[in-house]
């Protein structure tokens, strides 16, 4: 029989679901539907895949439990104590829970935790046999469901994975062709964001399904070191061709030939490296060896051009430069996975971030304080409302529901609405219709296959995980299968009530401090983003001193780099029926020009460290501070209100730009060629490029926001 993926996957779960309960059951263990639990959530598309999933759910169910018998131990009788350790331990998982690393270990950590406190809690001598008795139910659930993958329609990551990487390099050779068009003079002028916005999901795609075959494909974990290279240089090699294109505006008008006559001669270069990549991929025989190409600038033609172009000239080549080694790393490590011989250099790596330090993240700290403070209004809630529905269980869903939606808050609540209305009406109309009629396990086992097959199927795509999600949970907590069955109507109705209040409790914790509405979000980002840029251009070139100035530094620099793909994201639920139709369509180049301000002003920040000449810097240092003063009025007037952006009209920050411009100009010519020493020509032409283009940038910026309407992003409304 030729079953479809979707449906042998469904099977699979139904199969280890009811092997899971029947093995509990068979033990006389309490609580089964915690095994089915853990079969529901680690079952994913791969082997691998659901085997990560399962070992990060058992560390972070060990840990959960670890922390819960310290905690109750502790706090003994103090129930104020007790729920201040209990939501500091959810503040601090939510936090983690929130990087980009093992996010679901964190999950499984604080709702696990939570459980065992809160069951535990009312009867501390229990507290032991409740934690050793969720760890024996999780494990089991693993246990069963990765036996029933091994066995039964195995599914290796491996080739997924591949393809995944064909796909990114596909995506990366477009952009590298689009953008080498554009900065030739020959590109026909159609935007490339799409390319850019389908090269980024490829290789966040492609990072998931490289842990899966680490740990399923036993030719992938022996090169897991050069795969892991490989994906830090296509990260590395994405993000330098953002950086390339943006300094293309300063050379529309450049003949490029008399000014890198290698330029044909690398670019060819190049596209062959890529060419023997995706041959690589596709696992075909290639003789290819990369070889060593550079890109002069003609310094005779160089006298031909202004010095602003030489800026944008000697930008473009460091950038190509760096295009250069990460194709020649990339296909030195695509080598060493396909033969074994690792010809590449060393792995190129970003320095200068100062890794030791902690750097807080505001977003994630909110959605740490959203969690603490919703924890704390649901045990305020259960003790001191008598019979609340639900009872302490309110308190232990609490927590795995908020996390969840405050970790993404740019996905609005009300999606999980359906689900959990569909999973308490089907599990429902079960244990009410049912369950009764059932004498065995044998009629148990069909009806938990049938149910649990269905809800897979039903909930069958990726964009339906959460619902798939939601509504098993949803299923075992309703029907309660345990070994002295009971049944009662007002257990279904006390349930369906108990999510009916928290959903309404969450959503009143998301307003706390700040409305959920994306454009409020992406009002109160911007401000945050032009306050960073601002503090970071008004600290002295030389950089910080103390440590604490070091830490100062480095959070705002990250809020620069991190800001413009938050805000994209919320971008991207905004609504068109509130915001007009025009503003709605403008969104997309205000961030994708914000994106190009953030690369540019990255530049700047970096280059402004550099040694410079001591003559021009004297001779400049009244134009230069004038220029930067401009722009930081312009920052102030945006961080303090970005719908102002039509203001910077009367800061005239274009003319003052212009007339910098020629005040530069002509002390550089004045000065003769031997006014810029050579050991400091090319760190002169890269910071007056990061100066001109920060300016040109901002600039960009104001006037995509000019063409936004901006009434109603301030209006009231209830939605």
């Amino acid at each position: 029989m030729n079953l479809s993926r979707t449906t042998k996957e469904s099977i699979k779960t139904a199969l280890a679901m009811t092997i899971a309960y029947g093995v509990a059951l068979s033990m006389g263990w309490d609580r089964p539907y915690w095994a089915g639990f853990a079969v529901a959530f680690i079952s994913l598309s791969t082997t691998g895949q659901s085997f990560n999933k399962a070992s990060l759910r058992m560390a972070g169910s060990v840990m959960g439990a670890i922390v819960a018998l310290i905690v109750i131990g502790l706090t003994g009788q103090q129930r104020w104590l007790f729920i201040l350790c209990v939501s500091l331990w959810c503040g601090l998982c939510t936090y983690m829970m929130s990087g980009k690393r093992h996010q679901y270990f964190w999950h499984v950590s604080a709702f696990v935790f939570v459980i065992i406190c809160v069951d535990g809690g009312p009867y501390p001598d229990n507290v032991f046999a409740t934690a050793m008795l969720r760890l024996q139910e999780t494990a089991l659930g693993i246990m069963v469901y990765s036996l029933v993958a091994l066995l039964l329609w195995p599914n290796n990551s491996r080739a997924a994975m591949e393809a995944t990487a064909l796909d990114l390099i596909n995506a990366q050779t477009d952009m590298f062709e689009a953008y080498l068009r554009l900065f030739r003079g020959t590109g026909d002028g159609r935007p490339v964001q799409p390319i850019y916005a389908e090269e980024m999901a490829k290789f966040n795609q492609f990072g998931v399904l490289l842990d899966a075959a680490s740990t399923d494909a036993e030719d992938v974990r022996e090169v897991k070191g050069l795969w892991r290279d490989y994906q830090s240089a296509a990260g590395q090699l994405t993000e330098t061709l953002q950086r390339w294109q943006e300094s293309f505006s300063d050379l529309q008008d450049l003949a490029l030939q008399p000014l890198l006559p290698g330029l044909d001669v690398f670019s060819t270069e190049l596209a062959a490296r890529l060419d023997a990549i995706k041959q690589l991929l596709e696992n075909q025989h290639t003789a290819f060896t990369c070889t060593e190409v550079g890109l002069n600038i003609d310094p005779q033609a160089l006298h031909q051009v202004s010095h602003f172009q030489r800026a944008a000239l000697v930008a473009s080549q460091k950038q190509l430069l760096q295009v250069e080694r990460l194709t020649r790393q990339l296909h030195g490590k695509m080598r060493g996975i396909r033969s074994d011989e690792d010809i590449s250099e060393p792995r190129i790596v970003n320095t200068g971030k100062p890794d030791f330090l902690f750097i807080p993240d505001a977003d994630r700290l909110l959605a740490s304080a959203r969690v603490m403070a919703l924890l704390w209004l649901a045990f305020l809630i259960v003790v001191y409302i008598g019979d609340f529905p639900g009872g302490f269980g309110f308190i232990s869903m609490s927590a795995p529901i908020g996390m969840a939606l405050f970790t993404a808050p740019q996905m609005r609540t009300s999606v999980t609405y359906m689900p959990a209305a569909f999973g308490i009406t089907f599990g429902g109309a079960l244990y009410i219709l049912v369950m009764p009629h059932l004498h065995s396990f044998i009629g148990l086992g069909i009806m938990l296959f049938a149910a649990t097959f269905f809800l897979c199927q039903h909930f069958s795509t990726p964009q339906q995980g959460l619902g798939r999600a939601i509504g098993l949970a949803m299923l075992l907590n309703l029907i309660a299968v345990s070994n002295q069955q009971s049944y009662n109507f007002l257990g279904v109705a006390n349930t369906a009530l108990m999510f009916s209040l928290l959903f309404l409790l969450v959503n009143i914790v998301s307003y706390l401090p700040y409305s959920p509405r994306p454009e409020r979000n992406i009002l109160r980002l911007l401000q945050r983003y032009f306050r960073s840029a601002d503090f970071l251009l008004s600290q002295p070139a030389a950089g910080a001193g103390s440590r604490y100035a070091v830490w100062r530094e480095a959070y705002h620099l990250r809020e620069i780099a991190t800001l413009p793909g938050k805000i994209a994201t919320w971008a991207s639920q905004a609504n068109a029926e509130f915001l007009g139709e025009t503003s709605a369509q403008q969104i997309p180049a205000m961030t994708a020009s914000l994106q190009a301000l953030s690369f540019r002003q990255q530049e700047l920040f970096e280059v402004r460290k550099l040694p410079q000449s001591p003559r021009l810097a004297a001779a400049l240092a009244t134009d230069m501070q004038a220029w930067r003063q401009q722009v930081l009025t312009a920052l102030d007037i945006l961080s303090s209100d970005p719908s102002q952006a039509r203001r910077l009209r009367r800061v005239r920050l274009d003319e003052q730009l212009t007339r910098v411009e020629k005040r530069i100009e002509k002390i550089l010519n004045e000065a003769g060629s031997d006014a810029l020493e050579p050991e400091y020509r090319g760190n002169f032409y890269r910071l007056l490029g990061a100066y001109r283009g920060s300016s040109e940038a901002l600039l960009d910026f104001a006037q995509s926001c000019d063409k936004v309407d901006w009434t109603p992003w301030y209006e009231e409304r209830f939605a």
